[in-house]
C-alpha cells in the first residue's frame, strides 16, 4: 500500500561537510558542496547555483488578452515568446517593485491593479532562488521600453487560446513561464 503525503513525514536536510565557491558573479554564484546524506553516503561534488530571485508578470488587458514578449535566448539559440519578467535587483524594495520595474523596462507598461499569484522554487535540486509570480490588470503603455544591450524585446497582447497554441508549438516553451501562466489563470 502506498503512503499518503502526510505519512511520508519531513525530510531532514543533508549535512554539508564542506563548501567552496567555484564562481562568484553578480548574476550567478556557483557553490560546490560536499554533502553527507542521512544514510551517511557522501555526495560530492554537489553543485548549487545561487541566482537572485526572479519575477514573472501576467499582464491582462480589458479584452482578457495577455501581454507577452519575444526575445532571443542564447542557450537555446532561438527566440521565445515569454511573459515579461527578470531578476530582482538589490535596489528593488520588494519582488512586486521588481515586477513593476521589469514590466516598465521590457514593455513600457505601468499602473493597473497588481496581485501576487504565488511563488515557485526554480529548481530546488540545484537552484537556491524563487520566481515570484504577479498578475496585473489594466496596465497601460506609459513610456518607451528600456532594454539592456543584450536584449532585443518586442511585446504584444495575445489571447489565452493563442498562448495555448504557442505552448503546444514550443514557442512559449519556458517551463516556469507556463507554470506562472497556470497560477495566474487559476485566479482569473
Amino acid at each position: 500500500m502506498q503512503a499518503t503525503l502526510d505519512e511520508l513525514g519531513p525530510s531532514p536536510p543533508w549535512r554539508v561537510a564542506g563548501s567552496a565557491r567555484a564562481l562568484d558573479d553578480p548574476w550567478l554564484r556557483v557553490r560546490v558542496d560536499r554533502c553527507v546524506t542521512l544514510a551517511g553516503d557522501e555526495v560530492s561534488p554537489y553543485y548549487v547555483l545561487e541566482y537572485p530571485d526572479w519575477v514573472h508578470i501576467v499582464a491582462i488587458d480589458e479584452a482578457d488578452r495577455i501581454l507577452v514578449t519575444r526575445q532571443y535566448r542564447h542557450a537555446r539559440q532561438r527566440a521565445f515568446v515569454e511573459l515579461p519578467g527578470g531578476a530582482v535587483d538589490p535596489a528593488d524594495a520588494s519582488p512586486m517593485a521588481a515586477a513593476q520595474r521589469e514590466l516598465r523596462e521590457e514593455t513600457g507598461h505601468a499602473g493597473g491593479e497588481w496581485c501576487a499569484a504565488g511563488r515557485l522554487a526554480v529548481n530546488p535540486a540545484t537552484h537556491t532562488n524563487l520566481v515570484h509570480c504577479f498578475v496585473v490588470r489594466g496596465s497601460s503603455p506609459v513610456t518607451a521600453p528600456k532594454h539592456s544591450p543584450s536584449e532585443q524585446i518586442s511585446s504584444t497582447f495575445v489571447t489565452v487560446n493563442r498562448l495555448y497554441e504557442l505552448i503546444d508549438s514550443g514557442d512559449f516553451g519556458q517551463a516556469l513561464h507556463v507554470a506562472t501562466l497556470f497560477l495566474a489563470l487559476r485566479r482569473r
